[in-house]
């Protein structure tokens, strides 16, 4: 039986077509192995959002040389994409897949392929690729893409170029899908995408990710469904009364902010001001006043001086964020703004970038403490044998409680009796 591991860099949308990958290797009668471990064959999914991320993989690909001098080592996904002779220099690189081609990796393995030399396919990424996995190892909750691609080119994002234009699954395939999922066993399925919130308007006849979920909520079995990140005029009255009203929608927004400046939005090219985005979170939290609340955050952005940082800070604080992903700008050939001036130095990005990590930190703490004496649902995913359980709530709050039954993959009601950092301690009730 030959052996083959994986390892994925970036968003949850690459973690499930990893998955995806997986299951048809083992379909064919491979065996997966850890990363570490002695191996056949080597995939590694690419992410190409930030120059750390193009060099983790560089590195990794050196490493895994060293741990499987005679595997055949495949890279695919976004960076595979954007940079595939950047790729083709390192040396035990021996077949090179884009965004889209590396769904017909077994076209180049089953026939022998690549014997000497390296294979390059990138692809030009145009349809929608159904990529469900039906299994996702060990775990409680299914990843489910539903939309590829983006249309909005802001001005820092090299992602359009990576992944292509927005396409979208059919409301049929993805109400197929998730009933799968959930005969397999999920009590949670998240919904994902690289821009969900555009999710069926390429269409024909055209369909709204709101009309999709409604469709969704018909489903027998079904646990729950979670939403990935949603652009912030993307979130209606509509959407926020229909997650307001259904407690299989968990109560859980990631709302990219990017910035909390306008002069500094409009140069990134986003499509809302800093008064927009406060209006829709408003909305938001009161409609659902226990939301779970996370963003994204772009620090040192070209032109970014520190009173531009001062407003996002501010604002940052302004707001019932419960958790913050902070990234600093990183230049990407191709873009915008890898022309633009003004660029700003490493160790301003470094000290913004601690800044906004504290303030993170203290808003999660926040809003832990605020759920004691609070009653939640669990899904509970993994476990310290013999001691404790873990899951999330449907607001995305970590929890640890007493084991003292078989909780795993079960929905539970719990109460918080108090709260750390990292998780809230909570008891099951019967």
């Amino acid at each position: 039986m030959k052996k083959v591991s994986f390892h994925t860099f970036g968003c949850k949308l690459n973690q499930t077509e990893t998955s995806f990958l997986e299951n048809e290797f083992t379909k064919r009668g491979y065996r997966s192995v850890a990363i570490e471990e002695p191996a056949d064959y080597v995939v590694i999914n690419t992410c190409t959002v930030t120059a750390r991320t193009d060099y983790k993989c560089r590195q990794l690909i050196r490493r895994v040389r060293k741990t499987s001098p005679d595997a055949k080592i495949v890279v695919v996904g976004c960076y595979a994409q954007m940079d595939p002779e950047r790729l083709k220099s390192i040396p035990g690189v021996n077949l090179i897949l884009g965004a889209d081609r590396k769904f017909n990796i077994f076209d180049y393995l089953e026939n022998g392929k690549p014997a000497n030399g390296i294979i390059e396919e990138t692809g030009d990424n145009e349809k929608f690729i159904d990529s469900t996995p039906e299994l996702f190892s060990g775990k409680t909750r299914a990843f489910l893409k539903i939309q590829d691609g983006c249309n909005s080119f802001c001005s820092y994002c090299i992602v359009p170029y990576a992944r292509g234009r927005s396409r979208s699954d059919l409301p049929e395939n993805v109400i197929a899908n998730v009933e799968k999922l959930v005969a397999n066993g999920y009590r949670e399925i998240v919904l994902t995408g690289v821009h969900i919130g555009k999710y069926g308007q390429d269409l024909q006849p055209s369909i709204s990710l709101f009309t999709l979920l409604r469709q969704l909520l018909e489903i027998r079995g079904l646990g729950r469904i979670r939403l990935s990140s949603l652009e912030p005029k993307e979130i209606d009255d509509d959407l926020i009364d229909l997650i307001a009203k259904n407690e299989k929608i968990c109560p859980h927004f990631h709302v990219p902010l990017q910035s909390g400046d306008d002069e500094i939005l409009r140069k990134m090219r986003r499509h809302y001001s800093v008064t927009e985005y406060k209006n829709i979170i408003e909305k938001i939290v009161c409609r659902i006043p226990k939301v779970g609340l996370g963003t994204d955050v772009i620090v040192g952005f070209p032109g970014e001086m520190d009173r531009h940082f001062e407003n996002t800070k501010k604002f940052i604080e302004s707001i019932p964020f419960t958790y913050l992903h902070v990234f600093s700008f990183s230049d990407r050939p191709g873009t915008d703004a890898y022309n633009m001036r003004e660029k700003i130095d490493a160790s301003a990005k470094k000290e913004r970038s601690a800044l906004l990590i504290q303030i993170a930190g203290e808003k999660k703490a926040e809003f832990y403490r605020k759920a004691v004496g609070g009653y939640f649902d669990v899904l509970f995913e993994d476990e310290v044998p013999g001691r404790w359980m873990y899951g999330f709530t449907e607001n995305y709050i970590r929890v640890r409680s007493a084991k003292k039954a078989d909780l795993f993959n079960k929905i539970k009601q719990i109460n918080v009796s108090s709260a750390d950092n990292n998780f809230v301690l909570a008891n099951v009730l019967d």
